[in-house]
């Protein structure tokens, strides 16, 4: 691969950061929305209200907005890409928050709790240090031993760690490689070094920009550990060998964690930085992995700081249906 293949996916264009508004005469000042900010987009002015960093990144998570107690904050203009290798499509995408609920006959019911459970889950990156007991620790590797996998392979591996120092020690390690990696693409002679990377291990989403500025950067500048300081992480391994891959299997069980830590009380939040840890040889081999395993992502546990869950809007890409007795497709 030379540059010009490559540049395009690391020197995007077009890309809009997320834009929300604050309403100054509802804010009350709390401060939540700057604490679960996860890239640390929020400061606060001179009256003590919320304002947007003069540079930040910023990806529509909306986690600003859910914990806002006085409904003070609104989406202005969602994250979005207007050409590029990374644009949007449709552009912007359309966010909206879950449709009405109806039964098999077509009219107005309510949603139940499976379906509450799922639109209410939000990703958790605020806990308090208590522990989290390890018997529930062990209901929620149970709901991930227990997922569908394709041809029953059941391709994961689970690994508790909820020693401090191991967190700290594991921590530290991908910062510094985060690090490297941040500067070498936020550099526009080093970013050149970057295309053998994107040639070995063709992953593009790996420098989408919500990825390599916001998250990368955001553990680069110290604002995000990648343990989040939660007390309790599991890492998923997968086999590589499994049949279609890994990652979709481990991704089926592992959101059947996430359901069953919220049904708990505990709260979870996927942590993909962990995946760092397939280039820290000594790492894995503390962590007992050798090929064909290798981490595939990771989870942490904890006892939420304060309420973080709640529904917000989704993006809506158009759905196409092919229904019985239509020519043709509808697209809606």
């Amino acid at each position: 691969m030379a540059w010009e293949d490559v540049k395009p996916i690391l020197r995007p264009e077009g890309v809009h950061m997320g834009i929300m508004k604050v309403d100054k005469d509802k804010c009350t000042g709390c401060g939540l929305c700057v604490q679960n900010c996860p890239f640390s987009v929020w400061e606060t002015d001179e009256d003590g209200h919320p304002r947007a960093k003069e540079k930040y990144e910023c990806f529509s998570c909306y986690n600003c907005m859910v914990v806002c107690p006085v409904d003070a904050l609104s989406i202005q203009e969602s994250y979005h890409v207007d050409k590029g290798f990374w644009k949007s499509e449709p552009c912007p995408i359309p966010a909206r928050m879950p449709m009405e609920a109806r039964d098999k006959e077509g009219n107005p019911t309510e949603w139940n709790a499976i379906e509450r459970a799922i639109f209410e889950r939000r990703s958790v990156r605020n806990f308090k240090e208590d522990p989290v007991p390890e018997s529930y620790i062990r209901r929620v590797l149970e709901a991930g031993r227990f997922a569908p996998s394709a041809g029953n392979c059941q391709p994961w591996k689970f690994i508790v760690v909820t020693d401090k120092a191991f967190i700290k020690e594991m921590d530290t390690a991908i910062h510094g490689l985060a690090s490297s990696i941040y500067g070498m693409y936020m550099n526009d002679q080093m970013v050149q070094a970057l295309v053998p990377n994107v040639e070995a291990s063709p992953n593009p989403g790996f420098y989408d920009p919500r990825q390599i500025i916001g998250g990368t950067g955001a553990i680069t500048r110290g604002a995000l550990p990648p343990s989040l300081a939660a007390p309790a992480i599991i890492i998923m391994a997968g086999d590589t060998r499994a049949i279609t891959g890994p990652q979709l299997n481990i991704g089926i069980c592992g959101q059947n964690m996430n359901l069953v830590a919220n049904s708990l009380g505990i709260k979870a939040c996927w942590v993909g930085f962990y995946g760092f840890l397939n280039m820290l040889p000594p790492l894995l081999e503390k962590l007992g992995l050798k090929p064909p395993w290798q981490v595939v992502s990771s989870m942490v546990l904890g006892w939420p700081k304060f309420k973080q869950e709640g529904i917000v809007p989704r993006e809506y890409r158009p759905v196409t249906w092919f229904r019985e007795g239509n020519n043709g497709s509808v697209v809606e």
